[in-house]
């Protein structure tokens, strides 16, 4: 017997639907463990790269594109501002995202 196929819109669907549950273990990271927060934002990347829906636009510029990790200032990250310039530097891996607000 043959796997019945799903249409690309239910697969879609039931990507926003996980995406929707990790976003709600991802908004309190105080509550979580840092393992659990690790392996929710992994897989937050992973299914919204897979099936090509994009990630939610208050963690896009969070995501550390190294390790996958989505940054918090103050548990996994550092913040410095110099000369209008944001650093954001990964606790993790080391990488540093900087954020021009010259404009």
């Amino acid at each position: 017997m043959r796997r019945k196929k799903s249409s690309k819109k239910s697969r879609q669907h039931r990507a926003r639907l996980a995406q929707s549950y990790l976003e709600k273990i991802l908004d309190e990271p105080n509550d979580k463990s840092e393992d659990l927060l690790k392996t929710a934002s992994k897989q937050l990347w992973r299914i919204s790269t897979r099936h090509s829906i994009g990630l939610p636009d208050k963690y896009k510029n969070r995501f550390c594109r190294k390790c996958k990790n989505l940054l918090y200032p103050g548990l996994n990250s550092r913040v410095r501002i110099r000369s209008k310039v944001r650093y954001l530097t990964c606790n993790e891996c080391g990488t540093i995202k900087r954020k021009n607000f010259r404009r």
